[in-house]
């Protein structure tokens, strides 16, 4: 078979000194079709022939086009590329989803090459390069300088360098990559050149005689900031070209200029702040430490700048904590502080209980002098003013009611922020629904893209299908940006509700219908908090009124005397002689009857008056909750509708359209305006699905505060 179809040498032909090979096979003609191979004779020990078909089944089969080995081991290569993320996550990812999902036979082993081998061995000379340029830097500069402490102040500009570096690849999106690294070198011996041109000014005006410190630090900076800023920007400018590049090879340029740019920025604007500040800070040989002086004061702005970059990412890296609602309600209750200073109200209004019994000060009089003859005698008297019984009753009673009008302000406060918890983690709810909505479309429409870019690289259809998908892709896209920046302010909301740093999110990450009975009593909405604290301001304005009436009637006074009376008395028609030691006591009692009636008669006035007003604004608030009620009922019929409407219809023949439209553009039945015209109605129906089930569930939040309902 061989020797007819390949051919094989059968001899050797001279001509003069030259040799050639003499091959033998079958003439063209005779090697085209798979009947020549079957019709091919077999030579047998007797000498006969027999077709070659008798004693094989020729047929043509799928085999591998080569068996490739390594380490004299077969191998079997799949290739892929990485678009839109860095190697080393997607290797990740795969080695994953394989052990999980794949079971190797005993013998078989995968391994990674390509790019992903040639990251690795990078890495491997970058964790060696990093270092040891970082140390070549710090020996240069202490050649220089001579000393380790100004080797240190100009070495200070490789962290802020590095913050400029990692700022501009996440502000441009791009990924760590080995040129983002060789970068990071460039970086480092590129930006302590600042530092060098700083401190060799310094040390300059030191030796002209320049001796104070902050003297020759602003003169150093006035002189020297044009040449710090041409430096960083010379490095900047050049590089800038290319990180806009878009030619060939600038997924190598781009992140090497970008950390280059990036890090001289910073590095050039800190270098001008933190840099003369440390000089001044340690440079002087009597530095000592202390809380109250300045470097105490400067430090902790320094380590915010230098530190903070690494903050604000572990504050991104922590991952939100689910919550479900019945928790969320109850962290706010006990958190937030709306609710905890009505509880202090509470609290107050229970403390000023005591002060109804609030009786007048103790009068304390004392006299001496010749006030009963000749000689000086001396004179206590010690009283007490009382208000009418009634007084003190009405105000217990206001005290009272008072502490009750404080409850109702608690529950309203506790009712309205577990509302408002309701509707922010509900309305997260949405934006996730949302969100995962958002994502199918983004799917959909770009399989849509690379279809029609594909269609349009074969010349079946024009550009403008093409610009029509990616334009549709583009619009969904940014749609999904604008509901993640929406996620990010409910979830900022929420967590000012409950009052915590946490960072949570909701346990319900798919929007649903919630459950609602509705009551029979039209009158439901009593129980509101706010219309019981309006019913309550009505009995305080009584009972003031009453209090303001107590207080006409007559108030007592009830005293004690004790007095000397030296000198001769005449006791039962006798002379009696009394010295210092003989006191004289007595009682007195008196009433106080108001005689001018006109303050108390307006006071009373007044006092019904906001009973009168107390009791219209209750009445008014009763009459709004109830149309806001009934109001919401009728939403609450109208979404409950509309949600069953896309529920048991709308939502089935949606995906029905999807489905049948994508097979049809796929095959080529359907025209791309027809299958674009038919997505949009299908995903309309969908996100009008979840607007309307949005609605419904709010509707149903405000029905709840307005009937005082919490959980």
């Amino acid at each position: 078979l061989r020797a007819a179809f390949a051919g094989s040498q059968a001899g050797v032909v001279f001509e003069e000194e030259k040799r050639f090979g003499l091959v033998v096979r079958l003439d063209k003609d005779y090697r085209q079709s798979l009947d020549d191979v079957k019709n091919l004779s077999v030579g047998l020990p007797g000498g006969g022939q027999i077709p070659f078909s008798q004693i094989a089944d020729v047929s043509i089969q799928s085999g591998p086009a080569q068996v490739s080995r390594e380490d004299t081991k077969r191998r079997i290569t799949v290739g892929f590329n990485v678009r839109n993320r860095d190697v080393q996550s997607v290797i990740e990812e795969v080695t994953n989803k394989i052990d999980k999902q794949v079971k190797l036979p005993a013998g078989y082993y995968i391994t990674y090459g390509g790019q992903f081998k040639n990251l690795e061995a990078a890495k491997n000379r970058l964790a060696f390069a990093v270092p040891v340029a970082l140390i070549l830097i710090f020996i240069l500069l202490y050649f220089t300088f001579k000393s380790v402490r100004q080797t240190l102040l100009i070495y200070s500009a490789v962290p802020l360098s590095a913050i400029g570096g990692v700022f501009a690849l996440w502000l441009r999106g791009m990924n760590f990559s080995i040129s983002a690294g060789v970068g990071f070198i460039a970086l480092f011996g590129v930006a302590v050149l600042n530092g060098i041109v700083l401190i060799a000014e310094f040390n300059r005006l030191e030796k002209e005689g320049i001796s104070d410190i902050t003297e020759r630090v602003i003169k150093g900076l006035q002189i020297r900031l044009r040449p710090v800023i041409i430096t960083a920007a010379v490095a900047s400018l050049g590089f800038l070209p290319m990180a806009l590049s878009t030619s060939a090879g600038a997924e190598v340029q781009k992140p090497l200029a970008t950390v280059v740019i990036g890090g001289l920025i910073t590095a050039t604007l800190l270098t001008l702040i933190v840099l003369p500040v440390f000089y001044v800070i340690f440079s002087s040989q009597t530095f000592k430490f202390s809380f109250k002086s300045k470097a105490a004061k400067i430090l902790p702005i320094l380590v915010l700048l230098l530190t903070g970059p690494a903050f604000i990412n572990e504050v991104k890296a922590q991952k939100a904590k689910p919550i479900s609602l019945h928790d969320a309600i109850q962290l706010a209750l006990d958190s937030n502080l709306a609710v905890r200073a009505a509880n202090y109200s509470v609290e107050a209004g229970k403390a000023l209980k005591g002060a109804a019994l609030d009786l007048a000060k103790t009068n304390l009089d004392m006299g001496y002098g010749q006030f009963n003859s000749y000689s000086r005698d001396n004179n206590f008297t010690i009283s007490q003013t009382f208000s009418f019984p009634t007084v003190y009753i009405n105000q217990s009673k206001l005290a009272d009611t008072k502490v009750k009008s404080n409850e109702w302000q608690l529950k309203g406060s506790q009712l309205e922020i577990a509302t408002q918890v309701k509707q922010v983690y509900w309305q997260l709810a949405y934006l996730y629904s949302l969100q995962k909505l958002l994502i199918y479309q983004d799917s959909l429409y770009s399989g849509f893209q690379k279809a029609a870019e594909l269609r349009s690289e074969t010349g079946e259809t024009n550009h403008l299908e093409m610009i029509t998908a990616r334009s549709q892709s583009l619009e969904v896209k940014n749609h999904l940006r604008q509901v993640n920046a929406d996620i990010g302010i409910s979830s900022r909301n929420l967590l000012t509700l409950l009052n915590t740093r946490e960072a949570l999110c909701p346990v319900d990450t798919v929007l649903k219908r919630l459950t609602y009975i509705p009551a029979t009593d039209s009158f439901a909405f009593i129980q509101n908090p706010a219309l019981g604290y309006q019913q309550q301001q009505i009995e305080v304005s009584r009972i003031e009124k009453e209090l303001e009436r107590s207080r006409m009637l007559p108030d007592f006074n009830i005293g004690l005397y004790s007095q000397t009376m030296i000198g001769t008395q005449d006791v039962d028609d006798l002379p009696r002689t009394f010295g210092r030691g003989d006191r004289f006591t007595g009682i007195q009692a008196g009433i106080a009857i108001p005689i001018w009636f006109v303050p108390f008669t307006s006071k009373i006035k007044a006092a019904k008056i906001n009973e009168n007003i107390a009791r219209i604004n209750a009445d008014n608030y009763a009459k709004s909750l109830s149309g806001n009620y009934h109001t919401l009922l009728d939403e609450y019929s109208k979404y409950l509708g509309s949600v069953e409407y896309y529920e048991k219809q709308a939502i089935p023949e949606a995906d029905l359209i999807i489905k049948q439209s994508t097979q049809s553009y796929q095959g080529g039945a359907m025209g791309y305006l027809d299958y674009v015209l038919s997505l949009s109605r299908a995903l309309d129906i969908k996100q009008n699905y979840l607007d309307a089930l949005n609605n419904y569930n709010q509707t149903i939040i405000n029905i709840d505060f307005i009937i005082g309902k919490m959980f």
